[in-house]
């Protein structure tokens, strides 16, 4: 299997599940927060760069910092990314329409860079849409009920149950949003998953066994 992509409700504890298939498969882990820290290293002079220890650097980010260097990926050539791009879902009306299509083409291929690569759990950013059509991919979709979603999100943020329910919603729909805008497709349309998990029914660790052992066997 090239790749995994896992799409996640907020609350449903899928970046938990994720990494566990990651380290049950031995594969690479790549989510949202790894590919801004590659895109802020972007930033930095090549000098600078330099002097980074690599040994701290797993082989992914790696690969991802050499291909979105300055002079190999055309969107860094002027060694800027605005915070805009960044923070795409929550700045996406201020961006002019060149920076969003700058920015999804700098999505798009950095995830089929990580699938020609192979063994990597994608999580987010539309990768059930990109690589619908590759060959290799196993798409999952990870879920939980409204009253386990609270009760997580009350556990790791200390909120209470309105505040919590506010965040589910509010992170729901942005994220909801942000593949209806970028691929016009609905994150719910379960034909986009070969597998649906529930981790209010099943727990973290037997969704991630689940998963792993599926992709196993194909």
């Amino acid at each position: 299997m090239s790749a995994i992509t896992v799409s996640r409700q907020f609350g449903s504890e899928g970046d938990i599940v994720a990494k566990r298939v990651a380290e049950l498969l031995n594969y690479d882990y790549v989510d949202k927060e790894l590919i801004v820290e590659v895109a802020r290293r972007a930033n930095v002079p090549p000098e600078e760069v330099e002097k980074f220890d690599e040994r701290i650097e797993n082989p992914v980010m790696r690969f991802l910092r050499r291909l979105i260097t300055p002079g190999v990926y055309p969107i860094f050539a002027s060694n800027e990314m605005p915070e805009s791009m960044i923070m795409y879902e929550a700045s996406r009306e201020k961006m002019s329409l060149q920076d969003q299509k700058e920015y999804l083409k700098f999505i798009r291929t950095t995830i089929e860079q990580l699938w020609q690569r192979g063994n990597v759990v994608i999580v987010g950013r539309g990768g059930q849409v990109i690589l619908k059509d590759k060959k290799e991919v196993f798409h999952v979709r990870i879920i939980a009920s409204l009253e386990h979603r609270l009760e997580v999100v009350m556990k790791q943020t200390g909120v209470d149950k309105p505040s919590a329910t506010k965040l589910i919603h509010k992170n729901d729909k942005r994220q909801a949003g942000f593949i209806k805008y970028c691929y016009n497709v609905d994150w719910d349309d379960a034909t986009l998953y070969h597998l649906i998990v529930n981790t209010g029914e099943m727990g973290t660790e037997t969704a991630a066994k689940c998963i792993a052992n599926r992709c196993s066997i194909l």
